[in-house]
């Protein structure tokens, strides 16, 4: 009997804990909604205090609505925070992080996109890192970070595919006179491609009984459409490189690209893939 009036005892005073525990969370939790909470920030070695509050101030980056954006490599991407905002006050600090290379201060940020890419699949394609930090003038602060995916701005054309090194390689193809000549160089998958100028050049050697009356560009989806981005035409004979220019208009997903030949040549063509390439540039 004694023993089950130990066990009892023991078993009441664990529940009395627990429910001690319970409630003194409870009471923590409650006070902590009602009540502003204090982090401390470290900016460049700086350790200050800025409050997380239900009601921070929200950073705005223009032109940029999601949390992941691609541009192209060897460009300058604007970033200018000037929109953000406050109900407690002005912004008063603008701080960026950029990858692990410091801190910058102010509303905009010149970023140069100078990367080392590896290959044209999605999971190769290099990522930065940009952390946007905002504090009005009551201390509080918000937060707002974004990732950049770097693409290449030159696409070499090779049999059938594109890539990122050029190909010292050649490939002989008849031009057809009514039908014309199709050309398809496909991606390892699809990639989003934001808007941009975009030129195409080709490496051509052919006879000298031949015309090229006109060249388009296409980009190829993922459902089989195609989408026309440029074209060239030719009234005169021309040697060498043939070109075509145009633009991709608004954020767009390929999976490949295009090329449409029209003339006429006695004998076959032949591609030059060492300087054959598609080349995209920022629009400003």
């Amino acid at each position: 009997m004694k023993v089950w009036n130990t066990e009892c005892r023991i078993y009441i005073i664990l529940g009395l804990s627990i429910l001690l525990i319970l409630s003194t969370d409870i009471l923590v939790f409650n006070s902590l909604l009602d009540i502003p909470a204090t982090r401390s920030i470290v900016l460049n070695g700086v350790k200050e205090d800025s409050k997380v509050y239900h009601d921070a101030p929200i950073p705005v980056i223009d032109g940029i609505d999601s949390d992941i954006i691609s541009v192209y490599n060897h460009c300058t991407l604007h970033l200018n925070a000037s929109r953000s905002y406050s109900r407690n006050g002005d912004i008063v600090k603008f701080v960026w992080q950029v990858n692990s290379d410091g801190f910058f201060y102010g509303k905009t940020l010149d970023l140069k996109i100078d990367e080392k890419i590896d290959g044209i699949s999605v999971d190769k394609l290099p990522i930065i890192y940009v952390l946007l930090t905002v504090v009005d003038e009551k201390g509080f602060a918000g937060a707002k970070e974004i990732l950049i995916r770097v693409l290449p701005d030159r696409l070499y054309l090779s049999k059938g595919e594109l890539s990122i090194k050029k190909e010292n390689d050649m490939e002989r193809v008849a031009l057809h006179p009514l039908s014309g000549t199709t050309l398809t160089y496909m991606l390892p998958e699809s990639m989003d491609f934001p808007p941009c100028r975009i030129k195409l050049n080709m490496a051509i050697r052919r006879d000298i009984i031949s015309k090229i009356f006109r060249v388009e560009l296409y980009g190829l989806t993922g459902e089989g459409d195609s989408v026309k981005i440029g074209e060239k035409k030719y009234f005169l004979i021309r040697w060498g490189d043939v070109e075509a220019y145009g633009e991709i208009e608004k954020n767009s997903r390929f999976k490949g690209f295009q090329i449409r030949i029209k003339g006429f040549s006695l004998k076959k063509i032949e591609i030059d893939y060492s300087n054959s390439y598609i080349e995209f540039s920022a629009q400003t």
